[in-house]
């Protein structure tokens, strides 16, 4: 069912903005590039996806339509967050990235990767006050923390959507959020897409 929901929001086109670092970003600009621009061959040292696991050297990226790659980093390896230069260790599992990388000797090593927001879909556990707490597909509970910067969206149909709110979301729904993971492994959401039956 929340492939389902997923489907509906991907094509509603609700997180393309806020997620669109990862595949979704990547394989549209190119397939939207003409063919006489530089930029073309470029994208086969670019790859986007979702990173399933990091260490203090290696990234580990997951695209739906071309696999996982792995990148090793390098004291010359740049990281990006909102514009602004971060640290690697600032990477986190289901983060959105874009990776530019070089090949050397069979390995990838990445030389900029630009960070979108990390995101989470489950079912609706319970709402109290601005925490949400879902279960993912996993069977983790986790805590969704709101604030009035909070975006809501209700997807209505097929390319459709409208602005929801807190008061719309209720045990039992499922959703999907996108934002950042603070120091308690809370999930502070910046957006919430879902559908309200």
């Amino acid at each position: 069912m929340i492939g389902k929901v997923l489907a509906g929001i991907a094509t509603a086109g609700v997180l393309a903005g806020v997620l669109a670092t990862g595949a979704v970003a990547a394989p549209a600009a190119t397939t939207a590039a003409s063919p006489a621009k530089a930029q073309r061959p470029a994208a086969k040292d670019v790859f986007g996806g979702t990173v399933t696991a990091i260490t203090a050297t290696e990234l580990t990226v997951k695209n739906a339509k071309r696999g996982s790659k792995t990148f090793f980093s390098t004291d010359k390896t740049v990281v990006v967050i909102d514009g602004r230069i971060a640290r690697w260790s600032e990477i986190e599992i289901n983060s959105h990235v874009m990776v530019r990388y070089a090949e050397r000797d069979g390995k990838l090593y990445a030389k900029r990767v630009r960070i979108g927001a990390a995101h989470i879909a489950g079912k609706v556990e319970s709402v109290n006050g601005n925490v949400i707490t879902i279960r993912t597909r996993d069977g983790k509970d986790v805590r969704l923390t709101v604030n009035d910067r909070t975006k809501y969206f209700e997807i209505t149909g097929k390319h459709e959507r409208k602005a929801g709110s807190l008061n719309d979301i209720h045990a039992g729904m499922r959703l999907i959020a996108a934002g950042s993971y603070d120091a308690s492994h809370n999930f502070d959401a910046s957006l919430i897409a879902y559908r309200n039956k």
